[in-house]
C-alpha cells in the first residue's frame, strides 16, 4: 500500500472518479459528507484541507480527507459540521490507522462521527454513539407502516398538528429546495437564536461557516448538492432545513424553525414531508444524525454505530484524553451525574479538548 498526500484542490479527475466509484461499495458511505464534492467545497473556504490517497498496484483504492491544523494536528473536514467521516475505501481494503496518520505527517487526528465499523480505528474509540436514520428503501408508505408497527405515533401526531396549523395559519406548502435569499436569511436567524437558547455557540459568527454555506447555496450537480427545504403555512415561513443530498442518501443536516410556531411541531412536519419527497426521488436513507432525543427516536427506523475518539501519537495528550473519556463515560452512568460532570469538564480543559 502506498500513501500520497495532496491538497484537496489537486485531486485529478480520475482520482475523483475513483473516489465516487468506491462510495458504491458500502451503504453507509452513501452519506453526502463522504462525497468528494463536499470535500472540494470545504477546501475552497478552509485551505488546509488535504487528502491521503491510498493506492495499490497503481490503482487508487482509498481516500482519507482531513483538515490540518498547527502542530500537525487534524480534524475531519468541516470540523463540527461533519456528520460522518472516515476512510473511503472498499470493505476489503486493509490499512493501519496509526501508520496512516503517521504517513499523513500528523501527530493526532480527532474524530466525533467516525463510522465505527471501520476496524483499523477501533482500538482508538473512546465511546460509541448512535447515528439515526429513516429507512426509505421500500418507499414512504412502507416506512410509515413500519413506524406504526413499532408503536410510534409521530406520523399521526404530525398529521393532527398539520391540520391545526392549516386551520389557524394557512394551507401548508413544502419546497424541497430553494435558493431564495429570504429563506437563507431566515434559516441563519432562527438557527442562531435556537443555538443561543440551548446554550451553544452561534456557528454563524464563524466566517468559514458562512463562506461554506454561501459556496453551497447555488450548487446543483447531478449527484451532490444542498437541500434548503422550506415549510410555509399560508404566506408564513414556519420551518427551514438545510440538508445535503447524494443519489442514495439525504441528510437532516441543520434543521430549524420559527419559534413562534413551536406548538405545531413544524420541524417534524417538514421532516416527514421531505422523507416522502426523498422516497419518491429514489433515496434509500434519510440520515438524522447523532444525538438521541424523543423526536429522532420516534422518526428513526434504526441507527448505525459511530465512534468518538482520537488517533494520538503524543503520549501525554493521549493519556489525558483517555482519562477524560474514561471519566466522561463513568459520569454519564453515575447517579451523581451533575457533580461528576463538573470534574469531567475540568479534565476536558486539561486535555485540551
Amino acid at each position: 500500500m502506498k500513501t500520497s498526500i495532496l491538497p484537496i484542490a489537486e485531486l485529478s479527475e480520475q482520482q475523483i472518479a475513483s473516489w465516487i466509484t468506491l462510495l458504491a461499495t458500502n451503504g453507509v458511505l452513501g452519506n453526502p459528507h463522504f462525497r468528494p464534492e463536499y470535500a472540494l467545497f470545504v477546501g475552497r473556504v478552509l485551505p488546509n484541507v488535504e487528502v491521503a490517497v491510498l493506492s495499490a498496484d497503481e490503482l487508487d483504492v482509498g481516500f482519507f480527507p482531513f483538515e490540518r491544523h498547527p502542530g500537525d494536528l487534524a480534524l475531519p473536514i468541516g470540523r463540527f459540521l461533519s456528520e460522518l467521516h472516515g476512510v473511503v475505501a472498499a470493505e476489503s481494503t486493509t490499512w493501519d490507522a496509526d501508520e496512516l496518520i503517521r504517513e499523513c505527517g500528523l501527530k493526532a487526528w480527532q474524530f466525533e462521527h467516525l463510522i465505527a465499523e471501520q476496524e483499523p480505528f477501533q482500538q482508538h474509540h473512546s465511546f460509541i454513539d448512535d447515528s439515526f436514520y429513516m429507512d426509505l428503501q421500500n418507499g414512504f408508505e412502507s416506512y410509515c407502516d413500519e413506524r406504526k408497527v413499532a408503536g410510534s405515533s409521530v406520523i399521526k401526531q404530525a398529521a393532527r398538528k398539520q391540520r391545526k396549523l392549516e386551520r389557524e395559519v394557512g394551507p401548508v406548502r413544502v419546497t424541497a429546495h430553494t435558493t431564495e435569499k429570504s429563506a437563507w436569511d431566515a434559516f441563519a436567524e432562527w438557527k442562531s437564536a435556537q443555538l443561543l437558547r440551548l446554550g451553544y455557540a452561534d456557528m454563524f459568527r464563524l466566517d468559514w461557516v458562512n463562506a461554506l454555506l454561501e459556496e453551497l447555496r447555488f450548487v446543483d450537480e447531478d449527484e451532490f448538492g444542498p437541500l434548503l427545504s422550506t415549510l410555509h403555512a399560508g404566506d408564513e415561513l414556519v420551518a427551514v432545513q438545510l440538508g445535503l443530498r447524494s443519489p442514495t442518501a439525504v441528510t437532516s443536516w441543520i434543521p430549524t424553525f420559527d419559534h413562534h410556531y413551536a406548538k405545531y411541531s413544524p420541524g417534524v412536519i417538514l421532516q416527514l414531508k421531505l422523507a416522502e419527497w426523498a422516497a419518491n426521488e429514489g433515496v434509500q436513507r434519510f440520515d438524522l444524525g447523532r444525538g438521541e432525543n424523543q423526536t429522532k427516536l420516534s422518526l428513526a427506523s434504526d441507527a448505525f454505530d459511530i465512534a468518538v475518539g482520537t488517533v494520538d501519537h503524543r503520549f501525554v495528550h493521549r493519556t489525558l484524553t483517555q482519562t477524560y473519556y474514561g471519566l466522561r463515560n463513568w459520569a454519564h452512568a453515575s447517579r451523581f451525574k451533575k457533580v461528576s460532570l463538573k470534574a469531567v469538564r475540568r479534565m476536558k480543559a486539561l486535555a485540551g479538548k
